[in-house]
């Protein structure tokens, strides 16, 4: 088929051809012409999400339907086999090559790098009407002038802010606080300022701070949000004892779902022996000798297998649990009081629910819980999951709209 065809096509079955077509393939398609570019806009593709990165590796990233990506690099070496093509918009000039099939390097040829970003983000943008950016990535360190590209109103509201780097001026943090919205995510990556500097993280939904020396036991105790996660930073084994006793008896976040430290201490229950827990086999099925009479399928289980299932279950969990509680007793964990979880209080597994959290965090929205979870119960009866690992401390709480049916 000649693409130049396309130009006489009507929009609807012009928006089901370019929907099958990778997105590098569109952008390049969209370089033939005007008319071509205009008619890919028109159609009405959609981007779902994108984010956009400021930082040492710049880039613009866009996640169309069936799982089809689009990823523009900023400043990389073109690859000797590449094909380099020049291209222009709006005054904009600059080299391109498709290196993959969803991967797309550009070198901006007559603007700064980050200025060559935001030119190339506003122009694909508006070709794929994108909305509100997923993710937004800024390095406070890279950027001289924070406030104008905060600013632009497409980067004044994201669902996710990554703040990376050292050191970030007064005027800059406060007029992230006074202005920008963020309304899912925040994540703190490296010291990123002063803590007078991030009143806002306290009250935001999710907060993922990643190696920041600032963070301390009295920011956790303040925090007000769902989901947690702190690595590297200077809260130890009995500042995490102290907040656990705190939200205990209800004085600190009442909104809390998911909490994960990696604190400084001890190393505690490292090394341990557990028993393997036993997993259902795949393709357990009735046997002949039990009743069928009431023509159900036949995938129902043997009960007689299901049974021996859950004793084994019953006892490896036991066994551990045992062992687990007599090395907990050597530690200042022990103040914890933490006892076998309660599975017929709560389940075996915890949703998250928070694919985006999940992900900056690298690590599955499911938690399966294992034997290193124990339970500790608040004073109105709520109950919280708990496992100390290492140097890991996570913390599950189970609201009463989470549990499953009685």
């Amino acid at each position: 088929m000649s693409f130049c065809a396309l130009l006489e096509y009507p929009l609807l079955a012009s928006q089901l051809i370019f929907e099958e077509i990778d997105p590098a393939q569109l952008f390049e398609l969209s370089r033939l012409s005007r008319r071509m570019e205009l008619k890919i806009k028109n159609s009405g593709v959609r981007c779902k999400k994108h984010s956009v990165s400021f930082t040492g590796n710049p880039s613009v990233c866009l996640n169309f339907k069936n799982d089809k990506k689009l990823e523009i690099i900023f400043n990389r070496p073109f690859p000797k086999t590449a094909i380099i093509r020049i291209g222009h918009f709006k005054n904009f000039g600059f080299t391109y090559a498709r290196v993959s099939e969803n991967v797309i390097y550009v070198c901006p040829s007559d603007v700064s790098t980050f200025r060559g970003v935001y030119l190339f983000y506003d122009y694909i943008a508006g070709m794929f009407s994108t909305k509100l950016i997923e993710q937004l990535n800024v390095d406070v360190d890279k950027i001289k002038n924070l406030i104008g590209l905060l600013a632009i109103p497409e980067f004044s509201h994201c669902e996710v802010l990554q703040l990376i780097g050292e050191k970030m001026e007064n005027e800059d943090a406060k007029y992230i606080q006074d202005h920008c919205e963020v309304k899912d995510t925040l994540v703190l990556n490296g010291n990123v300022g002063e803590r007078e500097q991030h009143w806002k993280m306290y009250e935001i939904k999710n907060l993922v701070v990643k190696s920041n020396i600032w963070i301390n036991s009295n920011d956790l105790i303040l925090m007000k949000c769902e989901n947690i996660y702190i690595k590297y930073s200077n809260i130890t084994d009995l500042n995490l004892i102290e907040f656990v006793s705190l939200w205990k008896n209800g004085q600190t976040n009442q909104r809390l779902k998911y909490l994960e430290v990696h604190f400084s201490g001890e190393s505690v229950l490292h090394g341990l022996k557990l028993r393997t827990v036993p997993q259902l086999p795949e393709g357990l099925r009735r046997d002949v000798v039990v009743d069928d009479s009431d023509d159900s399928d036949d995938d129902d289980v043997n009960p007689l297998e299901m049974e021996l299932f859950r004793l084994g279950v019953e006892m490896a969990l036991q066994k551990n649990d045992e062992k687990i509680e007599n090395e907990e007793q050597k530690t200042v964990w022990k103040s914890l009081e933490r006892r076998r979880m309660k599975f017929d209080k709560h389940g075996n597994c915890y949703s998250r629910g928070e694919q985006t959290f999940s992900s900056i965090i690298d690590d599955s929205d499911v938690i399966n819980l294992d034997s290193y979870y124990r339970d500790i119960e608040k004073y109105d009866g709520t109950i919280a999951s708990i496992s100390i690992h290492k140097r890991i401390f996570k913390m599950i709480v189970w609201h009463e709209f989470e549990l499953p049916p009685q």
